[in-house]
């Protein structure tokens, strides 16, 4: 059962984190942005993308469990758009435009979402009964972790 206070600060950093990549983006030389730590770990410019691709995803899987009972969610791989060269394609300016527009539409569906709907609940092939409050919980935990990904990698 989600927590009222939580949900609301999940709401906030949700909607901060456009705005901190932003402000990353005029900070950060544009040439660090292309720079990969290891060939198998994503440029920061790569990780815009990856933000937008799973914000879509995650939005997809928002709209399902509430619309539908219990439904049956899908396992998310992001290796697919790596491999796929999916990441690579645009600036760092669209990439942020991607994420941005992305995180806006998620936010705007989950602000419109009755209280109860929040405990609603899909199956996950991993996890099991996933409610609409543990994927945002998930997607805040996503976000600070390729925030201190953009953070670190653009050194």
């Amino acid at each position: 059962m989600h927590h009222p206070y939580i949900w609301e600060e999940c709401m906030e950093a949700l909607a901060k984190t456009p705005l901190a990549l932003q402000r990353l983006a005029k900070l950060v030389p544009p040439e660090r942005w292309e720079h990969r730590p290891s060939p198998d770990r994503y440029s920061p410019k790569e990780l815009l993308y990856h933000l937008a691709e799973v914000e879509e995803a995650f939005y997809a899987r928002y709209r399902l469990i509430a619309e539908q009972d219990r439904p049956t969610l899908t396992v998310y791989d992001p290796h697919d758009a790596s491999q796929e060269g999916r990441l690579t394609q645009g600036s760092v300016e669209e990439g942020l435009q991607l994420f941005s527009e992305a995180r806006n539409r998620s936010l705007e569906f989950l602000n419109s979402l009755p209280v109860e709907a929040r405990d609603r609940i899909g199956i996950h092939p991993e996890f099991g009964e996933w409610s609409i409050f543990q994927q945002v919980q998930l997607c805040v935990a996503h976000d600070l972790l390729h925030l201190s990904d953009v953070l670190l990698r653009s050194r």
